[in-house]
Formats: C-alpha cells, sequence, structure tokens
C-alpha cells in the first residue's frame, strides 16, 4: 500500500512540473537579421512572406509584418524584431512586438 501512495505521489507531482512548465508563455527575445523575402530571397516558403536571417545564419519568418517591412523586404537591409519565437513546419517564426528597419 505505502509504494502504490508512493507511485500515486510521483505521478502527480511528475503531471504538475509538465503542467507548469506548459503553462509558461513563450519568453520575449530581440532578434537583429538581414531582411528578405521568404520565397524569392531565402526560397524557403511557399509564397512571399517576410524573413530575415541572422549572422548566426538562423532563419526567421516575421508572421505579422507591418506593411513598410513587406515593401522593404525586396531591398534588403537590416530589421530589429522584438517578439515570441515558435516553430512552425521546420521553420522559426516570429509573432512581433517591435519591428524596425535600420537605415
Amino acid at each position: 500500500m505505502k509504494k502504490l501512495i508512493a507511485v500515486l505521489i510521483a505521478v502527480i507531482a511528475a503531471g504538475t512540473l509538465v503542467w507548469a512548465d506548459a503553462a509558461q508563455p513563450p519568453a520575449s527575445v530581440e532578434l537583429k537579421g538581414t531582411l528578405g523575402c521568404g520565397h524569392c530571397t531565402f526560397h524557403k516558403t511557399s509564397s512571399c512572406a517576410a524573413a530575415f536571417k541572422t549572422a548566426e545564419g538562423k532563419l526567421y519568418v516575421l508572421d505579422n509584418a507591418t506593411a513598410d517591412v513587406m515593401n522593404a523586404r525586396e531591398d534588403g537591409g537590416t530589421i530589429v524584431v522584438t517578439g515570441t519565437v515558435t516553430e512552425k513546419d521546420g521553420l522559426a517564426h516570429v509573432t512581433a512586438t517591435k519591428q524596425q528597419i535600420v537605415k
């Protein structure tokens, strides 16, 4: 009976840790990279999308790009983005809370 109670407590504790970890919202990060089109420049998306590549070579697709960023994506340049990163279909995506084209 003591073993059963110990196992039950361990299972509940493990479940609580997993649930608490899943409840945490993704952390906001600041990223800087070279702006381009996910389809035309980087050949990674099935249609045109704002994307940027960091100095480390990591590619990010900008999910909620502003009209200014979408218009500037073919011109290249540098962009600084603050937001949360998620993984979708093998690509890193950023939902930006701030996006700024650096001249």
